[in-house]
């Protein structure tokens, strides 16, 4: 039972380290995201996605990244990187910080070879000085019929590979992170209103935070000169009813809150009155146009409202409508100035404050962005190492030919030998040689 347990284990590891399984899943999942690129996605354009064949919607393609199975391809490349990272990981320790000297002629790299003669002792003086000088950290051997040395330089090179391999799996958790963690909405809202924020429109995720925001004010405000400056939202938090941060945004200035952050995404004008009912005083704040209305509770009376474009400017009327139940008609219209108040259908009294601000703001929670510039750091770092950073390994054997002269056998040991490394091993001779006088 154990052996089978062991064998099924081996066969899992193998065909996750496998590249051709990492090659596979790459290629299907740039296919996959292919086809969500053609395919509206509900959180971009819900209307259209709507119309998007059935077949496509069940198999979640109208909401591609954020489906279970696409999820899983992603968990299952990061998967792959992570085993074949860490089979690599005992290879690229060894060449940065395990290598030895060569213990014959033999392991003295052939390809790239030079030989330098000299007496000894000036001989090995002069190796050792030079690597120094130059940056080398080595290794020496010395034994009774040779003396030799292994000497890298710019060793971190070595960890190029894995540090980029290793961004690629940061970067595939820091998507996950997001896409199972975060949410996205919107919401719009009107001065002097308070929403908590898991009532907000949700396009993607589901919102966990338990506070309320509070809109103190909207502005569009303007320039002298009559151009717009921009759209500003006076914005509370609230804690258990208590105001817990303060904070004017407005755009490109979001406002972030224990990881939620508001974004100004844009801004309509609205109308601010006072309901009383019975003597109990309630403030209402309504969109104009039409785009959104008032029911006094107990009723089935609908108010509606849109600012008179042939009034003031400065202090302009609003009109209002009052539609019962599903009625077509309206019921009772007219038009207010700013402190009028009426009495609508002798249920309630509606006074007019003057105008107010509604702004539209977009919510957005992800944990994995700070995950995501880690790997992208990383992913950087690694090509950094990989392209401008390659090591460079000397080897080399002093053999005595009498008590006295001896022949330095150097070679430069490199998976691809480059022009940069054949400079190495030229410039180093040439330094020893040189210094040999």
């Amino acid at each position: 039972m154990v052996e089978n347990s062991k064998g099924l284990t081996d066969r899992i590891w193998g065909a996750f380290s496998s590249m051709k399984l990492g090659l596979a899943l790459l290629g299907i999942i740039a296919f996959v995201a292919g086809i969500g690129t053609l395919i509206p996605q509900t959180a971009q354009d819900p209307e259209k996605a709507k119309t998007v064949g059935q077949l496509w919607q069940m198999m979640g393609f109208t909401h591609l990244y954020n489906t279970f199975w696409f999820r899983l391809l992603l968990g299952f490349l990061c998967i792959n990187l992570i085993v074949c990272s860490l089979q690599r990981l005992g290879g690229i320790y060894r060449r940065t910080f395990n290598l030895t000297p060569p213990t014959d002629l033999n392991r003295v790299p052939q390809k790239t070879r030079k030989v330098v003669k000299g007496e000894l002792a000036p001989l090995r003086e002069s190796v050792q000085e030079v690597l120094k000088q130059k940056g080398y950290h080595f290794k020496l051997s010395d034994q009774s019929d040779q003396w030799s040395f292994l000497a890298i330089k710019r060793r971190l090179g070595n960890w190029g590979s894995f540090i980029t391999h290793l961004s690629f799996v940061v970067l595939v958790i820091g998507a996950l992170l997001g896409s199972v963690l975060g949410f996205k909405g919107y919401f719009m809202a009107g001065a002097g209103n308070t929403l908590p924020i898991q009532t907000i429109q949700l396009s993607k995720g589901q919102v966990t935070d338990t506070f309320s925001v509070r809109i103190n004010s909207a502005e569009d405000r303007m320039l002298p000169n009559g151009e717009r400056d921009n759209w500003y939202t006076d914005m509370s938090i609230l804690e258990n009813g208590q105001e817990v941060a303060r904070k004017t945004l407005s755009v490109n200035h979001p406002f972030e809150y224990k990881g939620v952050t508001f974004y100004q995404a844009n801004f309509a004008n609205g109308t601010s009155f006072t309901a009383d009912m019975n003597g109990q005083k309630t403030p209402v704040v309504l969109q104009d146009q039409g785009q959104s209305y008032y029911q006094a509770p107990g009723t089935d009376l609908y108010l509606v409202t849109a600012i008179d474009r042939n009034s003031s400017s400065q202090k302009p009327d609003v009109l209002f409508q009052v539609y019962k139940g599903n009625g077509a008609d309206p019921v009772q219209s007219g038009k207010l100035t700013s402190g009028q108040t009426i009495d609508v259908q002798g249920k309630y009294k509606l006074t007019f404050n003057g105008l107010a601000g509604f702004t539209g703001l977009q919510v957005k929670k992800d944990p994995g962005v700070a995950v995501i510039w880690l790997g992208c750091g990383l992913l950087l770092g690694g090509l950094l190492l990989s392209f401008y950073w390659q090591p460079v390994v000397l080897s080399g054997i002093l053999q005595s030919e009498n008590e006295i002269k001896g022949t330095l056998t150097v070679g430069v040991l490199s998976r691809k030998t480059t022009v940069s490394t054949r400079e190495a091993l030229e410039q180093f001779v040439s330094s020893v040689t040189k210094m040999l006088g």
